[in-house]
């Protein structure tokens, strides 16, 4: 539930950067940011998925061996 709450405040924050910068700068300049940071965003948090299943099938096979 923790990383639903993280993802959500990172959206969040995104949006607001967005409106920002299309006020700012430009409508493209938002656009781009938008695309990479939420690109970003998405590939972080699938590697840390993969690193959470990585480190509980590991304390999984220490407990085997005790």
């Amino acid at each position: 539930m923790k990383k639903a709450f993280i993802t959500v405040a990172a959206m969040t924050g995104i949006i607001g950067i967005r409106m920002i910068l299309s006020i700012a700068v430009s409508e493209q300049a938002a656009e781009v940011f938008t695309r990479f940071s939420i690109s970003f965003l998405f590939f972080y948090f699938i590697c840390g998925l993969s690193a959470g299943r990585r480190q509980a099938a590991s304390q999984n096979a220490v407990s085997r061996k005790l």
